[in-house]
């Protein structure tokens, strides 16, 4: 695909050197001028500050870490804590303006936690150990749910993406179990089950703008004859945009709309996650001298079924969502991107300076907010709810020789069947929302070592 007159800009040297940056562009339009003297626009660039997406986040951390290892008989391991204190200043500028200006404004929060660790292991014969964990942790939000700042699209199914600065880490607490049986020499047969216990688990609140209820105001034609809210407090739900243009739901010679917004946020609530895995790594290196080159070959397998209960964040339908299901419709958001079945398995062959690997990887359906139309995609389109991606399997591949000692080439291969992505709304029954195609992929390459 070429697309002509398109141009990039270098990232580093846009923060280094901004004035530069300007002078080029500015440099380029007075160019296109000289070539197409009836063009319009300014030849000059007056940035101006948007002081809705402004925003600094600075996070301080000191810890201290603490272990002890024992060892007693068959048994041997370590019990430690981690002792974190976080300190984190937020600024923006203040929602309101005091005669005509917004001040900026910082906003700091501090927490401390006390984090044990506990690991045990068991070894009763030489090729059979048991082992036991159990683990505090957090899990801090990414600045970029913590930005109070965003940004408005002139898109009328633009939603706006809202920070949450009050945001507070997620906690974890894992318990494992595991058994381990060594049948052979780099090979060995594990299961293994897990618990993890997550308080203020970082959800998503999703308010859908609302369409005026009655007949369309006067003068004012749409597709459908719907409107969305044009007044600045948005009572239906959403939030206001005051540089929307609209297109469908509106009158396109006014502008302003209120469009969906979501908002990062902690549920309370404990949300517990379990499962089972089992593993399997096996290889015939150990029979070499009865199978001659086929000891090359070898298998890597596991598979993991796990699910979730608890949780109190309730997905609602609202805006078009309410419309289309009913304003009673919900369903409890729970843990995302969470498959209940999942499995791998990888064949390889290495012998002679030939390395061969195919691997074959597959998951259940499950729920996410990583929707594949784009982040900011008007949660109206999936009617207020996550989306389901559907059951999927990828096959990737792998082949290297060693020429040299010090050369080797080879090749890599993703996603060989070319399988496809499927998403669907509200359900795993419901309309399909988006499907992707990504294509297959192969990459050749050459490493030396010197």
């Amino acid at each position: 695909l070429f697309i002509s007159n398109f141009l990039l800009i270098d990232p580093d040297i846009s923060f280094s050197d901004p004035e530069l940056v300007l002078s080029i562009l500015e440099d380029a339009l007075a160019a296109n001028r000289l070539l197409n003297p009836g063009a319009d626009g300014a030849l000059g660039i007056d940035p101006e500050l948007d002081e809705n997406a402004f925003f600094d986040v600075g996070e301080q951390t000191n810890a201290f870490y603490a272990q002890a290892n024992f060892e007693a008989g068959i048994f041997r391991g370590n019990l430690g804590f981690r002792y974190v204190n976080t300190d984190v200043d937020i600024t923006s500028f203040s929602p309101i303006a005091v005669n005509g200006v917004r001040e900026l404004i910082t906003q700091r929060s501090s927490y401390d936690d006390v984090l044990p660790r506990f690991n045990l292991i068991a070894s009763p014969t030489d090729n059979f150990i048991i082992r036991f964990g159990y683990a505090e942790d957090i899990l801090r939000p990414d600045f970029s749910d913590l930005n109070p700042g965003f940004s408005f699209s002139t898109s009328e199914n633009g939603a706006v993406n809202l920070g949450n600065p009050n945001l507070i880490p997620e906690t974890v607490d894992s318990i494992d179990l595991s058994f381990e049986w060594y049948f052979a020499p780099a090979s060995v047969i594990s299961i293994g089950f897990f618990e993890k216990d997550r308080t203020n688990l970082f959800v998503t609140n999703f308010e859908g703008a609302a369409l005026l209820e009655g007949p369309t105001p006067t003068g004012v034609n749409t597709p459908g004859g719907l409107i969305r809210e044009t007044d600045p407090t948005c009572p239906g739900g959403g939030i206001f945009n005051p540089e929307v243009i609209p297109n469908v739901l509106g009158d396109p010679a006014v502008l302003g709309l209120c469009v969906d917004a979501s908002q990062r946020d902690n549920d309370p609530a404990v949300t517990t996650q379990r499962g089972i895995e089992v593993a399997f790594q096996g290889d015939l290196s150990s029979f070499e001298d009865r199978l001659g080159f086929a000891s090359g070959f070898g298998l890597v397998a596991n598979y993991t079924y796990q699910e979730f209960s608890g949780g109190s964040n309730i997905d609602t339908a609202s805006g078009r969502g309410s419309q289309v299901l009913g304003e009673n419709a919900s369903i409890p958001e729970g843990l995302l991107d969470l498959s209940n079945n999942a499995f791998n398995i990888t064949g390889f062959y290495e012998k002679y300076g030939l390395s061969v690997r195919a691997r074959y990887t597959w998951r259940d359906a499950f729920r996410t907010n990583d929707f594949g139309g784009g982040a900011n995609t008007s949660g109206s389109s999936t009617f207020g709810f996550p989306v389901v991606t559907e059951a999927r399997g990828q096959l990737n591949g792998s082949i290297s020789y060693d020429v040299t000692e010090r050369l080797s080439i080879g090749a890599e291969a993703v996603n060989l069947t070319k399988s496809r992505i499927v998403q669907r709304c509200v359900t795993g029954s419901g309309p399909v929302c988006f499907v992707g195609f990504p294509d297959r992929r192969i990459t050749f390459g050459a490493t030396y070592t010197f």
